[in-house]
């Protein structure tokens, strides 16, 4: 019986119309133009408590030695769901974590002065400026 019961709840809560994702990409640009050298270099796109997307999934991508990246959501390149989205920043020296190579306010989206939408278009590619 619990099986079944299991099942039905699995059915039910992959139901619903299928998510259409949308191709994101763009450039983060560093203080003085020099991309730092770090062991990990992420973006995060988080969505806003309030934003009109009814499912609230983070996307990332790889900050690239010349500032460039493209979103994920599943699987590389696969994009974002439209909707709002703070935008923030884990670029680390180490991989443990300890020292981040960005001010504060860039690495966390309570603080991010970054807010951005993605549309259910395509979207041009994002500029962030991290000083």
């Amino acid at each position: 019986c619990s099986l079944i019961l299991l099942s039905s709840f699995v059915v039910a809560g992959c139901g619903g119309p299928p998510v259409s994702l949308v191709p994101v990409e763009g450039i983060v640009v560093f203080e003085g133009g020099k991309i730092p050298d770090a062991a990990v270099a992420t973006v995060h796109f988080e969505p806003v408590a309030d934003g009109p997307q009814q499912i609230r999934k983070v996307a990332s991508g790889t900050i690239g030695p010349d500032g460039r990246f493209t979103l994920m959501t599943r699987r590389p390149g696969d994009g974002v769901i439209p909707g709002r989205y703070r935008v923030f920043f884990t670029v680390e020296k180490t991989f443990a974590g300890r020292e981040q190579l960005v001010p504060a306010r860039y690495a966390s989206a309570e603080e991010t002065p970054f807010e951005v939408s993605v549309e259910p278009r395509t979207n041009p590619p994002f500029r962030f400026e991290i000083e």
